[in-house]
This record gives structure tokens, sequence and C-alpha cells, in this order.
């Protein structure tokens, strides 16, 4: 549990950092618990990489101050920070033919003077972080001899074996392959439930939601999002970092936060004002397709939990919402209608009525142009006894209104060619 008393295991304060008279770094301010597992996303050129180097004093700052367990990092040995900091670089380059377990036996320097042999307690750590990697088999083979995803682990390993309360990990999962990044995520979250803080710079943007604890997300040179990986992967700040157009949303199957990226922003609301009527499901795809084909959309009246719902904050669409299984109430018709009135083109999907949404096909004959969805005939789809169907009979001989499947519909969308309103 974070409290105040480990919130400071990290401090950054008003960090910056020169390199070949380009300012780098600015601006940078943070702290970090005992147990934490942050991720450092961003684009390429973000700052990511130099920010674990400064933290770990490999570079100087040209201003603001990193302090760990309270002591500037600038102040200790290079035999403290070791004590103190493990730092996994994003290449490592073995330059002689060491044996899995002497590589990871380096790791124990700090704890060792310049003229000690490394002893059995060395041995022990060394050969429990080969196990806790699962490369334990390999302690005795040649490290040129190992493959890359093993490579990895053998050097996580090694990293593990300083035994320092903080570690860096910079892009540790690079160029491996999906299972060696999943065992790699999973070991970095096992150490921070035994109280390790662990900052590692990602690539994967869903994979550090999915495991980290935390995202800092970098855009030039700047710490621009802080903190739980919802509150930091958001359409927002994805545009502000990458300058792409997104979805995010949660998965349902695997309950983790997905990111759908789509066209730029360039050609956001700029084709038309489209309102969607749906609900069950059925107005979804037509959100989307709308919203990636640079619609500005509206949909309504939708229920709480309703997959369209969902889609439609996912797409960052306007929605009315209502209370689920319950007639649409006065207000939530009333927005309904005007977003209908707003809209150059509306499209009523192939819902199903009952007496809780009838208010959704009444409001339809207000739209200026109506496409209405049949892929079913209403009949099928009225749950009112007959209502419904003499009401949409009405509403399909209107001038305004034509009649489509989804697929004639959602082919006209995607035509880039003039407007689909």
């Amino acid at each position: 549990m974070i409290t105040e008393d480990n919130r400071r295991i990290i401090a950054v304060e008003n960090l910056a950092v020169m390199l070949q008279q380009q300012l780098v770094l600015r601006d940078i301010h943070f702290q970090a618990a005992a147990g934490e597992f942050i991720g450092v996303i961003g684009a390429n050129g973000a700052g990511k990489s130099t920010l674990l180097r400064s933290l770990r004093g490999l570079i100087p700052a040209s201003a603001g101050q990193v302090a760990v367990f309270g002591r500037p990092v600038n102040q200790m040995s290079e035999n403290e920070k070791a004590r103190h900091m493990a730092y996994m670089q994003q290449e490592v380059r073995i330059g002689f033919d060491y044996t899995v377990l002497e590589l990871v036996l380096t790791g124990r320097y700090p704890y060792l003077s310049w003229w000690q042999n490394e002893g059995s307690e060395d041995y022990r750590i060394a050969r429990k972080y080969l196990e806790f990697t699962g490369v334990g088999a390999l302690a005795d083979k040649k490290v040129t001899q190992v493959s890359g995803g093993e490579r990895q682990r053998i050097l996580l390993a090694k990293v593990l074996a300083q035994e320092t309360p903080v570690v860096f990990l910079d892009e540790p999962t690079a160029s491996l392959d999906l299972g060696y990044q999943e065992e790699i995520f999973r070991y970095c979250r096992a150490i921070c439930r035994e109280g390790k803080t662990v900052l590692m710079v990602v690539h994967d943007i869903k994979t550090a939601a999915k495991y980290c604890s935390r995202l800092l997300l970098m855009a030039g040179g700047r710490v621009v999002a802080d903190g739980t990986p919802a509150a930091v992967v958001t359409p927002e700040h994805l545009s502000t970092a990458f300058g792409v157009h997104s979805a995010v949303y949660l998965n349902k199957i695997t309950d983790c936060l997905d990111i759908h990226i789509y066209r730029g922003m360039e050609d956001a609301g700029k084709r038309g004002t489209i309102h969607v009527i749906g609900g069950g499901g059925t107005g979804g795809t037509f959100i989307r397709v709308l919203s990636e084909n640079g619609y500005q959309v509206s949909c309504g009246v939708l229920q709480e939990g309703d997959t369209d719902t969902e889609t439609a904050r996912a797409f960052c669409a306007t929605a009315i919402v209502g209370q689920s299984f319950r007639v649409i109430d006065e207000i939530a018709d009333r927005e309904n209608q005007a977003k209908i009135m707003e809209a150059e083109c509306t499209v009523l999907a192939n819902i199903c009525y009952g007496k809780e949404n009838m208010a959704n096909l009444q409001a339809a004959f207000l739209a200026k142009k109506l496409i209405v969805i049949e892929d079913t005939s209403v009949q099928e789809r009225d749950f009112t006894g007959g209502a419904a169907t003499k009401l949409y009979e009405q509403l399909v001989m209107m001038p305004q209104v034509t009649v489509m499947t989804a697929i004639q519909c959602l082919d006209k969308i995607s035509m880039r060619e003039g407007s689909f309103t």
C-alpha cells in the first residue's frame, strides 16, 4: 500500500536535461513509491530513455534534482547508486564469452570490494534470480549461445541480482515475441508485489496499461500525463503525445484497456453531423464507421450498460443516455429531439421496439434527412402489440426517408467522394 512514508522513494523536482546544447527534458516533476510498477510511454524522441538515464545518474541534470530515499543522486557515489538502483539499458553488448551464471554474478559487484571474489551467498542470489526468470537450466551455457528471449531474461536476472529497491528497465521487451514480452511484464509485477519500485520504458501502450499500476506519458521532453492507466490512456492524451485519433475502451473479453487508431484528426467532424438512433448493439458499427470517416456523431437515447453506449463513449460521440429498462424520460427525449434537429442526417438502426424506447421512433420524424436501416422486417422487431409497426410504416413513407440495409449504408458512409449527408 502506498502511504506518505513510502511515497518519496524517488522524488523528481524541476528536472531538466541538456544534451548537445539541446534541451531534451524540461519541468519534470513526479514521485514514486514502494511497490509501484510505472510504465514510461510516449512517441520516439519524447525523452523516455533520457529520463531513465538521468534518474539513474548516468546523465547530469541541467536543472532540478533527482533524489532517492531523500538523497540527491548527484551526491551519491557510483557504488551507492548501484546499491539503490539497478538499470537495464535498451541494448546490451556482451564482449566476453561469459557463461550465463557468470554474467548474472556481475550484478553482485556493488557488494564486493575490488579484490573480493563472489561468495556462496552471491551464487545463491544469482541462481535464485535465474530460476525466478525461468532460465536456471542455462546457468552453464555461454551467453552467446542463447536465444534473444532467453538473453533478455538473463539480463533481467542480472539486474535483479543487484537486489536494489529501485529497478529501471529501458524497453526490455524490444524485439521479443509476444510470449517473452508478457513474461517480463509478469516478472516485474511480481517483484513490485514484494515492494520494489520499477520504472520501465514501454513501447506497447496496451501491454503497459495491462500490467503497470501507473503510467507516465511523455511528449516533447515533458510528462504530459501521470496516473493510472485509465486516466492516462485517453483519446485526448494520445492525440497530444502521438498525434493520432483514437478510441479507448474496456475490452469486455480481456477486461483490459484497448485502443483503436483511426484516421487523423484533420478529418474529425469535417464531413458532416450525423445522429444515430440505436440501442441493443444495433448502432455501434455506425457510430464507429462514421467517426472513422470524419463525421461528427451524436446518438441517443441509449441505455446505461448498452454496447452502443460504450462504443459512443470510446469514440467520444455525444451520447444521450437514459436509465436501463426504463421508459425514456422527458428530459432525455427533448435532448434527443434537439440533436436530431441539429444533425444534417439521422440514421435509425435496425432496433427492436418496446414501450421503453418508443420515443426514439417518434423522434425520428423530426430528422431533416433520415436513413432507416431495415435488415429485418419491423414486425419481427415490434414488441408493442403493433403500435411501433404502425408508426414505422408512416415514417418510411415520408419524403426525407431512405430505407437501406446496414451493408448499403456502411458502404455509402465509407465513400470518400462527397458527403454521406
